[in-house]
């Protein structure tokens, strides 16, 4: 899910409203928003069961969770280490080829895990699981990030600064490519097609996975893959926060959510300037424990709840995120609407996403922006390395109070943090950027989806196809069909299923067993 993708610990000296020097830290990186060191089972299935009034979706099919004895370093023939990777498999609806077909005519649907725990992928992709799959009597292998999840290579250990290094999208793609032969051998299944599927940073991985191993995967279907929020692609970094902010603006002619949120913010940095000012805001959020020392970390709290309701924003209530209701920037608008304070109107935003059900208790801990989030130490090394995704602000063109992107800070921070320096060209270098050479990949992108800022957005040929998807946020389509769902959804869910068999077909044909 692609997890929330507002970069990676940046300090920022910006000259803010009045002309008043003020010092904002933008240390939030926008991934992971699903990203846990570990998801303890019986506490996920509580909080599963708590919020399951929230959603009418089917179970998906019935898994069995495995593991793989992976390799370490795939880029290092001196080295022999190996560590278990997780993974999930369902053969609900597969028609699995006997020993005597020469055709396959069950293809393989494998979700290439990001940044978390695999079970909240598979629990989140429902159009793969329960539609896809048994329209194509496929059989689903969902396979878990390294370093996420139950997938520790070094255990509780993983993060040290001798074992953190095998942590790459390089590495990851290797475990998959070598994953899948293997499974396939163990089953029968050699000369089956594989089609890959993920959303967000897993369809990033989806997309370079096709552009990297064709011998490997047949087609992709990469939902809200934002392989171009990179520098040297052409994208503007304050794209992101625009369309957050463009979200809340479309609730009404005059754009008055959006102006409300901002001169909020904007009294917020003011106040925090004023003798007891931080004890005042620590107050009027209700924040956890000892009051705020700094106006970063609420900024920061707040923008991380805007632009995961842009992400999140469904046409029905989801837990995805944050227990939420349909739509919940327009609920949210329509709560700041009964008030007159522009601050006390920005509360009421801020409990649509971190209070709807009562989960946030009776303060707010600033350091909590996802239900259950345990750590995000595998994304920020990530962000810290070769994920250098940007993100700015400018005040003006969106409502966050104006922060650049600093490559400077960025790589004083993650060395402090990791000792490690960015490179933020590489992903560019290796995966081709907007250059990138490909077949058989499908690029949807929701139209209020944040992340659409770093997408694919034209068609380039008929195998590499584009789809915007009015209405729809971060990948919708790779959930369960719902009859609230835009029309534009299910176009794009129909247009995905024919492709995908049509280059599952064309695949088992190619690899036919002679």
């Amino acid at each position: 899910m692609m997890v929330i993708y507002k970069l990676l610990i940046i300090l920022s000296l910006i000259s803010i409203i009045n002309c008043k020097e003020q010092l904002y830290q933008r240390y939030r990186s926008p991934f992971p928003y699903y990203s846990k060191k570990h998801v303890d089972r019986k506490q996920q299935q509580q909080q599963q069961q708590q919020q399951s009034f929230i959603s009418n979706d089917p179970q998906p099919p019935p898994y069995q969770e495995l593991f793989f004895l992976q390799t370490l370093d795939h880029f290092n023939f001196q080295s022999k280490g190996e560590f278990a990777q997780r993974y999930l498999v369902s053969d609900v609806f597969w028609k699995k080829p006997s020993p005597n077909d020469k055709v396959c005519q069950g293809p393989i649907l494998f979700y290439t895990g990001n940044e978390g725990d695999i079970t909240l992928f598979y629990d989140n992709s429902q159009f793969v699981t329960n539609v896809l799959a048994q329209e194509m009597n496929a059989l689903l292998i969902f396979a878990e990030h390294r370093y996420y999840g139950e997938s520790l290579p070094f255990g509780n250990d993983s993060w040290t600064s001798d074992n953190i290094g095998y942590l790459t999208s390089e590495q990851a793609l290797a475990d998959y490519a070598q994953l899948i032969p293997a499974v396939l051998s163990d089953l029968g299944a050699e000369h089956c097609p594989v089609l890959s599927v993920g959303g967000s940073y897993g369809g990033m991985l989806t997309a370079w996975f096709r552009m990297k191993y064709p011998n490997i995967v047949d087609g992709a279907l990469a939902a809200s893959a934002p392989i171009l929020s990179f520098l040297n692609t052409g994208v503007n970094p304050e794209t992101f926060n625009k369309i957050a902010t463009d979200d809340f603006k479309d609730t009404s002619s005059e754009g008055t959510c959006a102006s409300r949120i901002r001169s909020a913010l904007n009294d917020i940095v003011t106040i925090s300037t004023q003798p007891n000012g931080l004890a005042q805001l620590s107050k009027t959020f209700s924040v956890c424990g000892a009051p705020l020392t700094d106006v970063s970390d609420l900024i920061n709290w707040i923008e991380s709840a805007l632009t995961y309701m842009a992400m999140a924003d469904y046409p029905y209530p989801a837990n995805f995120l944050e227990p939420m209701p349909g739509y919940p920037i327009n609920v949210s608008c329509s709560a700041l609407a009964q008030q007159q304070d522009d601050i006390q109107g920005l509360l009421e935003v801020l409990h649509v996403y971190y209070n709807y059900t009562g989960q946030a208790g009776t303060c707010y801990n600033m350091s909590v922006f996802t239900t259950g989030a345990l750590g995000d130490a595998s994304w920020n090394y990530q962000a810290c390395t070769e994920m250098v995704m940007p993100v700015s602000s400018d005040g003006v063109n969106d409502f966050f109070p104006p922060s650049p992107f600093s490559l400077s800070d960025l790589t004083q921070q993650c060395q402090q943090q990791f000792q490690t320096t960015p490179d933020p060209y590489w992903i560019t270098t290796y995966y081709g950027g907007s250059n990138f050479s490909a077949t058989n990949i499908i690029f949807s992108n929701g139209v209020l989806d944040v992340w659409r800022s770093g997408g694919i957005l034209e068609t380039r040929s008929d195998s590499i196809v584009a789809l915007t998807i009015e209405g729809g946020a971060h990948h919708l389509d790779l959930r369960y069909p719902n009859p609230l769902d835009p029309p534009s959804v299910t176009q794009a869910r129909e247009i995905e299923s024919k492709l995908l068999q049509l280059w599952a077909s064309e695949a088992s044909l190619l690899k036919q067993r002679k």
